[in-house]
């Protein structure tokens, strides 16, 4: 995939999966939204009355961290000439991690949690043909803006994704996820964490043909030692 909309394109999938199910659970009801910002910090409380406006029930599929993946990581050959010059691109291959939290104030962002969750296990593997239902069923904006790029990202096709991407989830603590809500210094909120692997960054580069070659030389030298040798019998 490109490097510019490798990323987005993936959370974009994953997030167009939640919704579907969510229009799928709340039926003839407006479902809740789901966003791709960090979780919301406190709202201000009134300086009036000294209350707090309840906070509005939807789902947070969030990006916190990206890291190489070790499969990958040293499994491809060097992409550089005995002289330090890149001869070929150089793919970064990563797991992306995502949180998914439920926001509100009553049990509904619980059915909320529930049926994002089920809706990233219910799928498991991002087959192909389900990548490109939900990347490229979107028109692009007649503003020709740069992120419609975003749609016509080839995510489902072997040659920019050689690997299918999986969704596992990930056994994140009680205390791994109070660190990570306390740096975000938002409130802790019922939440699942996910890996997303592997996501290939293949960079769009053109680089020069190596050179061919115009002369071949080949000689026949006698072993000074075996001459020597039977020089003497």
């Amino acid at each position: 995939m490109s490097v510019p909309f490798a990323v987005p394109a993936t959370t974009f999938v994953l997030k167009g999966l939640i919704e579907a199910r969510l229009k799928t659970t709340y039926g003839s009801h407006t479902p809740p939204p789901v966003t791709i910002a960090p979780p919301p910090r406190p709202a201000a409380t009134n300086a009036v009355n000294g209350t707090t406006p309840a906070e509005a029930a939807g789902l947070i599929l969030y990006l916190y961290q990206a890291g190489p993946n070790t499969a990958y990581r040293n499994q491809f050959e060097p992409h550089v000439t005995s002289q330090g010059a890149r001869r070929a691109p150089s793919p970064l291959v990563l797991d992306l991690h995502y949180m998914l939290a439920a926001t509100g104030s009553g049990l509904e962002r619980e059915v909320l949690l529930g049926t994002g969750m089920f809706a990233l296990h219910n799928v498991g593997i991002l087959s192909r043909p389900l990548i490109a239902s939900v990347l490229h069923g979107v028109a692009a904006s007649e503003s020709g803006s740069f992120m419609d790029g975003l749609y016509a990202e080839p995510l489902d096709t072997a040659e920019s994704q050689p690997e299918e991407i999986s969704i596992s989830q990930e056994p994140v603590d009680v205390d791994q996820a109070t660190k990570l809500w306390s740096a975000l210094q938002s409130p802790l909120r019922p939440s699942a964490f996910y890996r997303v692997q592997a996501v290939f960054l293949v960079p769009d580069e053109a680089f020069p043909d190596p050179n061919t070659v115009d002369e071949v030389n080949i000689a026949v030298v006698p072993d000074p030692v075996r001459a020597a040798q039977w020089g003497k019998q």
